[in-house]
């Protein structure tokens, strides 16, 4: 097969599934994994895709941070998030209301917290979340009640707002982009409404996001980078980003 007829293949099976995975690409084209990487390598550098571990992704011509579906993002960037989540929980207590929006990152910090911690107040408007702590017998878990969008397992509420009457301690808000000048964003309108609820609401706000998240803006603002009271990311980001992140007034807390 030649190399534009493996490359239209990729991009082929990319569009039917949403992602390709080498070791599949190199067993039904019969070609090495090297070969397989080149091909991976141009088309990203044409922006036909974008690459991650293992294999690629679809880039969204009309967004400057390429969607990536929840089942992959639950994928991606594993040992910075453990990490970030760890770090995270150390920073409240015991019977805590505690708010979780959607996301991988958010998952991982119902897994942290539920390790960690024997009775909390968790309100999140993640499915997913919920049902991680389900079985915790001192946890209350609300949901904001809303929309369900199935791609993402979170719920989205334009009609009221529960929000407004709750106080929580510690806000974990997770994003798609963070920028010294675009500030924190997010690809879904409706999620970062309740975002912006949920931080309003808080007395403290955390963001969680791993060192991809730097350099990119999505669509949709949430809020100021210095409006928050810290983004905690792992070491990944580099001097010249934690410098610029800083001198724009943010927070920034680099773990291990």
């Amino acid at each position: 097969m030649l190399t534009q007829q493996r490359q239209s293949f990729i991009l082929d099976l990319l569009s039917q599934n949403g992602i390709v995975h080498t070791a599949e690409l190199v067993e039904k084209m019969e070609v090495s994994s090297e070969t397989i990487r080149k091909d991976l390598s141009y088309l990203e550098k044409a922006e036909k895709l974008v690459r991650i571990h293992g294999g690629a992704i679809p880039i969204e011509a009309n967004n400057n941070t390429p969607y990536i579906p929840f089942r992959i993002r639950n994928t991606q960037y594993l040992e910075a998030k453990d990490s970030i989540t760890a770090y995270a929980a150390s920073l409240i207590e015991e019977n805590q209301v505690i708010a979780l929006d959607y996301g991988s990152t958010s998952q991982m910090m119902a897994f942290a917290l539920r390790k960690r911690f024997q009775s909390l107040t968790i309100i999140t408007n993640s499915v997913q979340n919920a049902l991680i702590l389900n079985d915790c017998p001192k946890y209350t878990v609300i949901l904001t009640g809303g929309i369900l969008d199935k791609e993402e397992l979170t719920l989205s509420n334009d009609f009221s707002s529960l929000l407004d009457h709750f106080h929580i301690d510690v806000l974990f808000m997770t994003v798609s982009g963070v920028d010294s000048k675009a500030g924190l964003t997010d690809m879904q309108i409706s999620a970062a409404k309740i975002q912006n609820e949920m931080h309003n609401a808080s007395l403290k706000t955390y963001v969680l996001a791993d060192s991809s998240k730097f350099g990119h803006a999505s669509l949709v603002k949430i809020c100021k980078i210095q409006d928050v009271d810290a983004i905690i990311t792992d070491c990944g980001v580099s001097d010249a980003t934690q410098k610029e992140i800083r001198a724009a007034g943010g927070n920034l807390i680099v773990v291990p």
